[in-house]
């Protein structure tokens, strides 16, 4: 019986994986699972493939390349461990992790909140990207002070990627979540419904995981109109969600995306990005709607 499952997607980066792997202890009771997404065979030695001399690592390699939020669903049906973790393979947990995630093993919480924190992925030196966690968290303490059906809206709402957290396998399969398969932001309705479901939680501060930047990372690589309309979209998903479940106060801003929909094809994209937020109610300030107009008759 495994203790933990840890699910790590991966893609052409056989580095970071291996410093992922190497932040995570050999124990016999963590099973660790990898779900290579179709990586370039010229870039990936599959003959020396990341810890495939390590016993407690599985590896599983996809034809599909469906992207990480199919990778993770593999390796969901492969999990055996009590808990779940879930790591992108560019980053990596932080010393001492587990001491921390040992704490809560014998408990009744259906998730653990943690914190991480964040470096450049080449140099190592602390970055911004975690902020926004902190800030939650801060919020999440303020109104826990009056309200705590409140308090726990900043952790679910607020709080979407699928690092950071420990879930109990049982609560996942008990209500059957599962990741969307599509290329952008495909953990963020999963961690926001396993939250939403969750009648147990734990809140701890401690970071247990490291936020890598990389600017050739899905996550900021917009160079074509297909990166840029799956980051949109990923967005539009998750508003549409937050509306239906009446959580409108925590959608996404997207009076940027409007304005950055010129790089990606004129007017002609800017009037097409306009259309898509009106037609899913999505509201702007005014005076994005003022520099839109602007920018289609000015320039």
């Amino acid at each position: 019986m495994f203790t933990y499952t840890i699910i790590i997607p991966h893609k052409n980066t056989p580095q970071l994986l291996q410093r992922c792997l190497d932040s995570i202890p050999i124990r016999v009771d963590i099973q660790i699972i990898i779900v290579d997404d179709f990586s370039d065979s010229t870039i990936v030695d599959f003959n020396n493939f990341p810890g495939s001399n390590r016993s407690n690592v599985e590896i599983y390699l996809t034809k599909e390349g469906k992207g990480a939020g199919y990778a993770r669903n593999v390796g969901l049906t492969k999990a055996k461990g009590k808990w779940i973790l879930f790591a992108d393979s560019d980053d990596f947990f932080n010393k001492n992790f587990i001491e921390q995630t040992d704490k809560y093993i014998n408990g009744n919480n259906d998730i653990i909140y943690f914190l991480a924190n964040s470096v450049d992925s080449d140099s190592l030196v602390s970055a911004e990207r975690h902020l926004y966690l902190v800030k939650t968290r801060k919020k999440y303490y303020k109104k826990l002070k009056s309200d705590r059906s409140k308090a726990k809206d900043q952790l679910i709402y607020k709080n979407w990627e699928a690092f950071a957290k420990m879930f109990r396998r049982s609560f996942i399969e008990k209500n059957k979540l599962n990741f969307e398969e599509v290329k952008v932001g495909e953990d963020a309705l999963f961690v926001i419904k396993a939250g939403k479901l969750s009648n147990n939680y734990a809140v701890d501060d401690f970071p247990i995981y490291c936020i890598t930047y990389r600017n050739t990372s899905v996550c900021y690589k917009l160079d074509t109109e297909n990166e840029f309309d799956n980051m949109f979209m990923a967005k539009i998903r998750i508003n549409n969600y937050l509306m239906k479940m009446n959580k409108s106060k925590f959608t996404v801003d997207l009076d940027k995306d409007l304005l950055l929909s010129y790089n990606y094809g004129g007017k002609r994209k800017m009037k097409q990005t306009f259309k898509l937020i009106g037609n899913n109610k999505n509201k702007m300030r005014f005076k994005t709607y003022l520099k839109y107009y602007l920018k289609l008759f000015f320039f």
